[in-house]
């Protein structure tokens, strides 16, 4: 048992410093109506990575791979941004849609011709938790301090801009502006964390924990801090069930997700009844 918690305490870590900042950006994606934006700025980040591999031959992704894939997460915080008005017309999410789309698409056919093609998707979708480092994780630690305290210190604005655009827009003509910035500090928490959790697990620790806390309360502070719980249990209990099964164990965390959404649900449409 001591063995296990050695060798997979980097893991876990990993899993809480992600949710310890993507849980809160969780409840404005839900807010905005814009659920797959992680996935496409995800994806983007992972094309800009993948381009820069073409380029440079390392065993490990260096400096050039990190920084092709923050250029192009930052291509997708302006788009985002400044087709915000855009939805009088047509939905963002259909645009958000089509980024992931296009650059799924382009990923495919950069890593078409590669000898480890498939291998480099799959580490794109499920991320290798299990190379996580205590070097990764204090350094991911102290950016996400950073990226924290900047969305504390903007926090009225976005909340704003997140849960009511209308009065947002009405009271600022900059809110394209404060709209890129948000979008640019996501865009960084993408890029850091899809190279170590993959696309999918990132995607689950954003929206699944807000759906969850939405079920139940409308309270930021609450669902802040019952989604914390939320993924503590769920990257917990995924990482156990990977040891125990031999499961890859970013898959193993996504469907911990899956499972305790399915069983808030259950509860959500049960509880009430039973009370009435």
């Amino acid at each position: 048992m001591m063995d296990a918690l050695i060798f997979l305490g980097p893991a876990l870590a990993m899993c809480l410093v992600i949710a310890s900042i993507h849980v809160y950006l969780g409840m404005h994606v839900l807010a905005r109506e814009v659920i797959f934006v992680d996935l496409s700025l995800a994806q983007l980040a992972a094309l800009g990575a993948t381009v820069a591999s073409l380029w440079v031959e390392e065993e490990e992704p260096g400096w050039q791979a990190h920084g092709a894939a923050l250029a192009f997460a930052v291509i997708g915080a302006a788009i985002f941004a400044f087709t915000r008005r855009a939805r009088k017309y047509v939905s963002q999410e259909a645009i958000v849609g089509i980024v992931y789309a296009v650059a799924s698409a382009v990923t495919v056919l950069v890593v078409s011709h590669s000898p480890h093609g498939a291998e480099h998707i799959k580490d794109i979708l499920v991320g290798s938790l299990l190379n996580t480092t205590w070097t990764n994780v204090w350094q991911t630690a102290a950016v996400y301090v950073v990226l924290g305290v900047l969305q504390a210190v903007f926090r009225r604005r976005f909340i704003s801009i997140s849960w009511t655009p209308d009065e947002a827009e009405k009271e600022s003509k900059y809110v394209e502006l404060w709209d890129l910035l948000f979008y640019l500090l996501f865009g960084i928490v993408i890029t850091i964390s899809v190279q170590f959790a993959g696309i999918l697990l990132v995607f689950s620790f954003l929206i699944v924990p807000a759906v969850i806390t939405r079920l139940f309360s409308k309270s930021i502070p609450k669902r802040l801090f019952a989604g914390w719980g939320v993924a503590t249990a769920a990257s917990a209990l995924g990482i156990w069930a990977s040891w125990t099964w031999d499961f890859p164990t970013g898959a193993a965390v996504v469907a911990a997700f899956g499972a305790l959404l399915l069983a808030a649900g259950v509860a959500r449409a049960v509880v009430p009844r039973a009370a009435a």
